[in-house]
């Protein structure tokens, strides 16, 4: 079998080439790489096609403020592998992956779609980086390690590219994929996904890809009933607001001897409460937009 790996890559050019690294030595003997560099500015496509432009299995293409809905649907439409991996410019696959990926699909019709475990460097953590774990399996389907059959990914139209912001367009594509076949959670199917330091402006700021939680619920209420809640507003404003930044002022206790991320950690907990505060009237008008849009 074939396998097409698509990542999307926005100005990460440093974590960019170390996955690229990576995925030029991948231990299988038939698949290509397709990577979307979305309205980069620091020559990750000149430096990825100096490296790999010479490579018959390497595609390296440029799109314009797509997003990574767009920037995926962008490879897979260019792939010619029957099975679609995909993973992050911040991530790292084993290097077995694609050799696991093809295990478990291997004349196996009725599993649709891989959900692979990604790990991280527990020790790097701190409140001001961004990682993704997922050790047991997640209904959202974190597409920093997932592989779908392109035969599925086409019938089903890839990713809803109307999403505003990064945020619950593969919620949406899993949720719709698991009602036509089964995705399966491999624990031998490994990506890291080290933690990387962000700014805290940027930080702060993430309260507002929320507003794609009302969007997935008026287009899957369904579906969002069975996998995440009752509503977009127990989400935001329960789990969100109250138990996810309990949590979180919680782990930050334990920077408590490092002042400068103990009083980061803090100081960003109180400003997505301020935020999520403000971003009422906002959450509001998209509830009342996707509400028409999807009951009208």
């Amino acid at each position: 079998m074939k396998i097409s790996v698509i990542v999307p890559t926005h100005n990460r050019m440093s974590s960019m080439l170390t996955l690229a690294e990576a995925l030029n030595t991948l231990d299988y003997p038939n698949y290509e790489v397709i990577v979307v560099c979305d309205s980069c500015k620091d020559d990750t496509k000149k430096e990825l096609e100096k490296r790999y432009g010479q490579n018959e299995s390497w595609t390296i293409l440029e799109v314009e403020k797509a997003g990574p809905a767009k920037a995926r649907n962008t490879g897979a439409r260019l792939a010619t592998g029957e099975i679609l991996a995909f993973t992050d410019d911040d991530c790292i696959p084993d290097s077995n992956w694609l050799q696991i990926i093809h295990l478990n699909l291997y004349n196996n019709e009725k599993v649709v779609g891989l959900e692979g475990l990604t790990y991280t460097f527990k020790k790097e953590v701190t409140p001001l980086t961004h990682q993704i774990e997922n050790l047991e399996g997640n209904p959202a389907v974190p597409t920093c390690n997932v592989a779908f059959r392109k035969e599925t990914f086409e019938y089903l139209n890839g990713f809803d590219e109307t999403f505003p912001y990064a945020h619950n367009e593969d919620a949406d594509f899993a949720w719709r994929m698991r009602e036509v076949g089964e995705i399966v959670f491999v624990e031998e199917m490994k990506v890291c996904h080290p933690p990387r330091q962000e700014s805290f402006s940027k930080m702060k700021s993430r309260m507002k890809i929320l507003e794609s939680e009302f969007l997935l619920y008026y287009k899957n209420t369904n579906l969002y009933h069975k996998y995440r809640n009752t509503s977009p507003w127990v989400t935001i404003y329960w789990e969100v607001f109250f138990y996810h930044q309990l949590m979180n002022l919680k782990s930050t206790f334990k920077y408590f001897f490092r002042p400068k991320l103990f009083l980061g950690g803090l100081k960003l907990i109180f400003y997505w409460w301020i935020d999520l505060i403000l971003l009422f009237p906002k959450y509001s008008a998209s509830n009342f937009k996707y509400q028409k849009q999807f009951q009208s």
